[in-house]
């Protein structure tokens, strides 16, 4: 057992500091139970007959998983690793992976088929947690709350139906201590691919029920259709429900292309997105385990009173969390001001920050005004782009972190202050520090909690959650319908790289609301040809998808060695491992600039 694991059992709470969010919230639930964290216990595992009862129940799973396990498995099978398939309770139902750690995790964990999982029986682990949070995971060996589990890595990711209930869990599991590279991205990806292929499954076989509720010429004759099937509408992920204002006698009679006409079945973008919602009620989409654990620190954050630094690339948005981490504090009823310090002329920065006295200097307000630090007293300011503050303002600022208190420009009157400091910048601060751009005390000031946001590009599966809300977003603003989008469409924005992140995902998708045709289903001919270019690649399904997110990866690690290497192709590709020859054929196939 690992020595944090054991300070935590002990009751020592400050681990929480050393373990990820969702592991640490997990290891209360199982401290709380009472678990046995040294050893597995053989039970609750299924056997004839309720075993074959539990795979003919989760008949429709098995059969569009197995398929695409098999070739996650061929994608990944140079290493050990063992695929395993749960149903929505933590039974499992397949395993599929390299033979010997299969048998080795039988025989020192009981992981077969018909072997219950659930978080409360087994302790920390990928199905279980998953489960629980109904979001992806990642369990490091050493974070097992039982121990005879750490020689495994794990990563797992929910696996939803049509309705948006559960099916199950896709877990990965390799050896601890070896190294595991683009593993989370994989797993969710393949829990996308069984998830949509389970539920166009069971579109299916309701379209193929509904088809014997019409009659010859097509017009509804069943209530039984209308009640149970004919008027569903959800959003992007499928179903369907009745319009509003739509009773079961409406429909009966029509005829089936007049009823999808009119919208009482249409399968639209709607509000059925993976969502966070904040303490404003502001939603933000997002499904990824990357942008669930920027959440779930962000509002660790709030309960205290730290400055925080916020980084991420333009368009990524730091200043949501900034607004989720104020408004789910003891502040949230007290302003909350933004300054982006990159807006503002050198000369203005100070005045606006700190405030002027009257007569300060030429073109002052009669009678001074307040700075952005004062407005926000009691609750938080917001200072985005703080890598671009002057050098010389930096030093009053950081005298303003120390001391808590201001004096306005031409003004010796000491106000006291009591605010909370969020900074957020898109450059490497430690970089500016290097280059005598930024201040190495103020750096260290601002990031006692720093939150890293991960570009759009490393969390893709959001987009299955972005692109609806913002097609909805959109089609209520233009005053249309709310439209779907094609898999076409989908695969066309899961294969861009997005360097302008989700404020350009969202640009681009009011582009193609703003100038659709009319058509109730947005595809690829509407998408912008620039964002067409690294689609060559895809294939018509999601298996594609796969690819492209493993040669995204790619590109965005080799982009970031260049920047660390100032462009030089000798010292990157010796860090990367690889000849220079080597690299040059990447950065051409990965539509890298020299």
């Amino acid at each position: 057992m690992n020595n944090i694991l054991k300070k935590f059992i002990s009751g020592d709470e400050k681990v929480i500091e050393k373990v990820p969010p969702l592991i640490y919230q997990s290891w209360k639930r199982c401290r709380d139970l009472s678990l046995n964290h040294e050893r597995i216990v053989q039970r609750d595992i299924l056997q004839k007959p309720e075993l074959k009862e539990l795979l003919d129940m989760n008949e429709p799973l098995l059969l569009t998983a197995r398929p695409i396990l098999q070739y996650i498995f061929s994608f990944i099978r140079s290493k050990s690793y063992v695929l395993v398939l749960s149903n929505n309770e933590g039974y499992i139902i397949e395993t599929i992976g390299d033979p010997g750690i299969i048998h080795k995790a039988r025989k020192q964990i009981f992981l077969t088929v018909g072997a219950n999982w659930q978080e409360s029986a087994k302790g920390t682990n990928g199905i279980g947690t998953t489960l629980l949070e109904k979001a992806p995971v990642a369990v490091p060996g050493w974070t097992h709350y039982a121990m005879p589990v750490s020689f495994l890595d794990c990563w797992a990711a929910p696996i939803r139906r049509a309705n948006g209930d559960l099916a199950g869990v896709l877990n990965i599991s390799g050896e601890a201590g070896v190294k595991h590279e683009h593993m989370m991205e994989i797993t969710t990806a393949g829990a996308a691919m069984i998830e949509h292929s389970l539920q166009m499954a069971e579109l299916r076989d309701k379209y193929n029920q509904f088809r014997q509720d019409l009659d010859s010429v097509g017009k509804l004759i069943s209530s039984n259709v209308v009640n149970i099937r004919a008027g569903l509408t959800r959003g992007a992920s499928g179903g369907l429900k009745n319009g509003p204002g739509i009773s079961n006698g409406d429909l009966i009679g029509k005829n089936i292309d007049e009823v999808f006409a009119n919208g009482h079945g249409i399968f639209s973008a709607g509000t059925d997105c993976e969502t966070i919602t904040m303490a404003t009620g502001e939603k933000w989409q997002g499904r990824s385990g990357k942008i669930r654990a920027v959440f779930d620190m962000a509002m660790r954050a709030a309960k205290g009173d730290s400055t925080v630094l916020i980084q991420g690339e333009s368009g990524t948005g730091k200043e949501i969390i900034a607004r989720c981490i104020h408004s789910g504090s003891l502040r949230c009823h007290k302003p909350f001001v933004t300054l982006n310090c990159a807006a503002i002329p050198d000369s203005l920065v100070e005045s606006e920050l700190f405030g002027y006295a009257d007569g300060a200097f030429t073109g002052a307000k009669k009678g001074g005004q307040p700075g952005k630090f004062e407005l926000a007293h009691g609750g938080t300011i917001f200072l985005d782009e703080i890598g671009d503050m002057p050098i010389g303002i930096q030093a009053t600022l950081l005298r303003v972190l120390q001391q808590k208190e201001i004096y306005r420009i031409g003004d010796g009157t000491r106000r006291e202050l009591n605010v909370r400091i969020i900074a957020a910048t898109n450059q490497d601060l430690k970089q500016l520090v290097n280059q005598g751009k930024f201040r190495l005390d103020l750096y260290y000031r601002l990031k006692v909690i720093q939150i890293e946001i991960p570009p759009l590009r490393e969390r893709l599966e959001d987009i299955l959650d972005l692109a609806p809300h913002f097609v909805g977003k959109f089609c209520a603003k233009y005053g249309r319908p709310v439209l779907d989008i094609s898999p076409e469409a989908y695969n066309c924005l899961l294969g861009y790289t997005w360097p302008g992140n989700v404020r350009q995902l969202e640009n681009c998708i009011e582009g193609m609301i703003a100038l659709s045709d009319g058509a109730n289903l947005l595809t690829l001919d509407d998408i912008p040809a620039e964002y067409k270019t690294n689609t060559e690649d895809l294939s018509s399904g999601l298996p594609g998808v796969l690819s492209q997110q493993t040669a995204n990866l790619e590109r965005a690690t080799i982009l970031q060695v260049l920047r660390e290497s100032d462009g030089i192709i000798a010292v990157a590709a010796r860090k990367l491992g690889i000849g220079r020859t080597t690299l040059y054929r990447k950065m051409d196939k990965l539509s890298i600039p020299y």
